[in-house]
């Protein structure tokens, strides 16, 4: 009988093991206009029970923990905050500019084999609350076998209601994409790359087919990109709190009508740090 179990609330799901709480997905909250509105999750816990993410923090308000967010589709902002103006070479909030990722429905609940997967759709509305995009995406959620830990596997499906999407990243630090904000005891995170890259200073704009962060009392998450992604491997995000798939860090991205953008992500959680090799070996099960 499979352990996992998924409940739903007034927000979203909830995500458990036997009892314990693995995270909770926020697809529906209000939030102000400004932050971009998104489905995200929070909190997200190790099996041991150390919190990993943190959101809405002060100093980033649109920070929500594991989530897609859109710094540039189109002329809309669907990351939240200000834009980097770089005729004026800094952030400035722009009035009137934010969109949303519009959750609209849960679908495919399927439970089987210590495995729970969930189909979600959402909508994408510029600030003038337009259609962007349709966008189907997935998540399947699983134990990992001789290994105290759980393995996400995340796709999505990014279809163009108008003629032309344009994906963009932040003008200056070129973040967007999916992002994990990391808190206490994972926000001063140790990060290790695929190419035995260590720290997230060296890590940052570097291609790599994975990026772990292992926190300051134990634990490790690992974000992992996909062989059918494009720009594989991806060119990745890091700070110290920090850990993002920057699809988008090299250049912008057009995906025009009737094209669509399928995108492929693996997420480990774990109670011990591994080392490179270990790692690789768990890339090799998100393969397979």
């Amino acid at each position: 009988m499979c352990a996992l179990r998924l409940e739903y609330n007034d927000l979203g799901f909830e995500l458990y093991d036997n009892d314990q709480c693995l995270t909770v997905y926020r697809a529906k909250e209000n939030i102000p206009r400004e932050q971009s509105p998104k489905p995200c999750f929070h909190p997200i816990y190790t099996p041991s029970g150390s919190l990993i993410t943190e959101y809405r923090p002060e100093d980033h308000l649109w920070h929500t923990g594991l989530y897609f967010g859109w710094v540039h589709v189109n002329d809309a902002n669907l990351w939240g905050g200000p834009w980097y103006l770089p005729e004026k070479k800094k952030y400035e909030r722009v009035e009137n500019s934010h969109g949303i990722q519009r959750h609209d429905s849960f679908s495919n609940l399927e439970t089987a084999n210590n495995k729970i997967c969930i189909t979600e759709e959402l909508t994408w509305l510029d600030q003038n609350d337009h259609i962007l995009v349709k966008e189907t995406r997935s998540y399947t959620f699983q134990t990992l076998k001789d290994m105290t830990g759980y393995l996400w596997l995340i796709k999505t499906e990014l279809c163009p209601m108008v003629d032309e999407v344009t994906l963009g990243a932040s003008r200056a630090a070129r973040y967007s994409g999916l992002e994990l904000r990391m808190g206490p005891p994972f926000s001063d995170a140790v990060h290790h790359s695929s190419e035995g890259i260590m720290d997230h200073e060296a890590i940052m704009k570097q291609p790599a087919r994975w990026v772990s962060a292992s926190g300051a009392e134990g634990g490790m998450v690992i974000m992992m990109d996909h062989p059918e992604n494009p720009r594989h491997p991806v060119t990745w995000f890091a700070r110290k709190n920090l850990l993002g798939a920057g699809l988008l860090m090299e250049e912008d991205l057009t995906i025009r009508k009737p094209d669509t953008l399928q995108l492929k992500y693996g997420f480990a959680i774990l109670d011990k740090t591994m080392d490179r090799d270990e790692i690789d070996r768990l890339y090799t099960i998100y393969l397979s």
